[in-house]
């Protein structure tokens, strides 16, 4: 097994846990009450309505004033030490969220990862982007860096990201529950990032 080429982070609840990227705008705007019943939502009807009304929330802010809260949103230890490792092993990072795709491009730039996804947002247009769409993309993108799931390696915490999960030859699950989908996952509550790349670099650049 080589070196590992691709890493994919998701970002609410891995590389963010406590208040995500929409709860933290959502508080700035005075409107977490309806941000915690969104968060209640399970359908893919009511997630694409909630959307849509998330944007009438955003009407009256430009983006660039939404971007300045998100300066609030609390790193998970060990994401800042972890990526710069990455990045000095030449590991190419991705942060792949179903959350708004100009928050994670945000946190991409700040945190230096290649490449970010999420759902699209233009002239009160949206883009949706749903958990299956995760490995989709991945595909995609490992397609273009000609690799194969055996140099790609997945985290995340939730069901949204089990496709992602699956997709990677290595993943790790940071959430408190591990689904029974993802019984081969290397389940690693709350875990520092890391921690998580050290073992995911120590263990793909075995020898086979």
């Amino acid at each position: 097994m080589s070196t590992p080429k691709l890493i994919a982070f998701d970002v609410d609840g891995t590389l963010l846990r406590g208040e995500n990227i929409c709860g933290c705008i959502a508080r700035n705007i005075g409107r977490t009450a309806e941000m915690d019943a969104f968060e209640l939502f399970r359908s893919r009807e009511e997630i694409t309505a909630g959307r849509q009304k998330m944007l009438e929330w955003y009407a009256p802010y430009n983006r660039a004033t939404l971007i300045e809260y998100l300066q609030e949103v609390r790193l998970v230890s060990g994401v800042r030490s972890g990526f710069a490792r990455l990045k000095d092993e030449g590991i190419k990072i991705a942060l792949v969220s179903i959350t708004w795709k100009f928050a994670v491009e945000w946190l991409a730039a700040d945190l230096g990862a290649d490449y970010a996804i999420g759902t699209g947002w233009e002239d009160g247009e949206i883009a949706h982007f749903w958990p299956e769409d995760k490995a989709i993309w991945l595909q995609t993108l490992m397609a273009e860096l000609q690799i194969d799931r055996d140099s790609l390696v997945a985290v995340g915490d939730s069901h949204g990201d089990i496709p992602m999960l699956q997709l990677a030859k290595r993943s790790y699950f940071v959430g408190a529950v591990l689904p029974p989908e993802l019984r081969h996952v290397n389940h690693w509550p709350d875990a520092d990032i890391e921690a998580i790349v050290n073992d995911a670099l120590q263990h793909l650049s075995r020898k086979p």
